[in-house]
């Protein structure tokens, strides 16, 4: 048996895996991001606008913090870039608002998935 691999086909093998990877992990975020909306309700970004500062960072937390702790397994990171940041609803909140006012016809978790992506350095999809 001839175990030489070409370092060309090494790094074939390590690009397709590394692509694979960030596919798995985008397509988990689209998956996670589903689930939370029907967990935590998905307001219009009409009505997003309509809610209070309160109830923007209690559902703004309630949204992103399971799918930034996702986010940090699928990475292996030992950073929550969510989670450990006690203040990060505000940034949140001020990207989802600016995603609402540009996309009035979308949702509020598009904004925040679409916030979670930037902040953990993910290629946008759509």
């Amino acid at each position: 048996m001839n175990f030489t691999v070409r370092a060309s086909q090494f790094r074939i093998g390590f690009m397709a895996g590394f692509m694979a990877g960030l596919l798995a992990m985008a397509m988990a975020m689209s998956a996670q991001t589903a689930h939370a909306t029907s967990l935590f309700g998905d307001h219009s970004c009409q009505s997003w606008q309509g809610l209070g500062y309160g109830e923007k960072r209690a559902w703004t937390n309630a949204f992103l913090a399971p799918l930034s702790l996702t986010l940090k397994g699928l990475q292996k990171s030992k950073e929550d870039k969510y989670n450990d940041d006690p203040k990060a609803y505000e940034p949140a909140i001020i990207g989802i608002d600016a995603f609402c006012q540009k996309h009035p016809e979308l949702g509020a978790a598009d904004g925040a998935g679409r916030y979670l992506k930037k902040l953990f350095d993910m290629p946008p999809t759509g």
